[in-house]
């Protein structure tokens, strides 16, 4: 686990280094502090895999996350709250709310949004991939600065592990990776239990899937294709394609990569490929070892191998 304190630091060095470990730890934001009281924070960090799960103790203090700044740093993650004392009053995509002790609230860090702790509180916060949990809950973006009360019975479960893992796991990287994908599922299925009225819109997002995968497919053998060309030639945004793939389990360029080693395994399976290095370039590879290391890992055999058995 990783701490930090302002606990010794003057006012000015406090704030200046209070913002510094919060841009490091979530995201990069504005912090304003309070003028009543002299201003204390601390946070504990524990890295959990890809997901790091975060303690803060505080006097009042107020977060923006602006455009100006996303377009410098654009960092896309989900972070989840649990306010424990006190409370936040939370505003993001036109909703606003007020969070209470027991209350759970996610923020969607790739879009502005506002949140004011105007007394002193504690908060446990759990930020997570943007594809671990649009993996979970395709309309997670749609219930930021939504309040989840603690009582449903997803909530309660997610409230209790997220207390017990901050406190059981620090330091146990190894068990912390092995307890983060359970802590996630919980935390979408808390949020699912609360908002599953909500249109998630299952059946646009397989049409666009479908588009996407029939324009990989057309140009699937280019070496030069570059898969960011995609959303605009279907016509929706990178974020909504990425999104869209997400709800299966994988990334637009996974599956493309994907294709591209089956269609390899093809050609040395039925011997149309002159050698190795030819079908690694007809499918897209221009990096032999990467084809190769590639390959391996799907198939479990290298491509030398396969093609001397053919």
């Amino acid at each position: 686990m990783q701490s930090y304190s302002t606990t010794g630091l003057t006012r000015r060095d406090g704030s200046a280094f209070w913002m510094d470990a919060v841009c490091r730890t979530y995201t990069p934001v504005a912090c304003a502090f309070g003028d009543d009281v002299p201003f204390q924070a601390s946070l504990d960090v524990s890295t959990l895999g890809r997901a790091e799960l975060t303690r803060v103790v505080s006097t009042p203090v107020r977060y923006e996350r602006t455009r100006d700044v996303i377009r410098k740093d654009d960092h896309g993650d989900y972070v989840v709250s649990l306010v424990k004392r006190g409370e936040m009053h939370v505003r993001q995509n036109e909703r606003a709310t007020r969070i209470e002790a027991g209350d759970l609230c996610l923020f969607d860090t790739s879009q502005p949004y506002h949140l004011n702790c105007p007394d002193r509180y504690e908060a446990i916060h759990l930020k997570i991939a943007r594809h671990e949990l649009d993996r979970r809950l395709p309309a997670a973006e749609n219930v930021s600065a939504m309040r989840v009360a603690g009582d449903g019975r997803y909530a309660r479960l997610a409230t209790i592990m997220l207390q017990s893992t901050l406190e059981l796991i620090s330091g146990d990287r190894a068990s912390g990776r092995r307890v983060a994908p359970s802590l996630i599922d919980l935390i979408g299925l808390a949020f699912d239990e609360c908002f599953n009225t909500l249109d998630q819109d299952n059946a646009r997002y397989a049409r666009i899937v479908a588009r996407a995968q029939d324009t990989i497919r057309a140009r699937l053998l280019e070496p030069d294709f570059d898969i960011a060309t995609v959303p605009a030639a279907i016509g929706v945004s990178a974020r909504t394609l990425n999104r869209a793939f997400a709800q299966q389990g994988i990334t637009p360029a996974k599956w493309m990569w994907t294709k591209r080693l089956d269609e390899a395994r093809n050609l040395l399976l039925t011997g149309r490929g002159q050698s190795v290095s030819d079908v690694a370039m007809a499918c897209g590879f221009n990096d032999f070892s990467h084809f190769s290391r590639a390959f391996k890992a799907r198939f479990n055999v290298t491509p030398t191998v396969m093609r001397a058995d053919a």
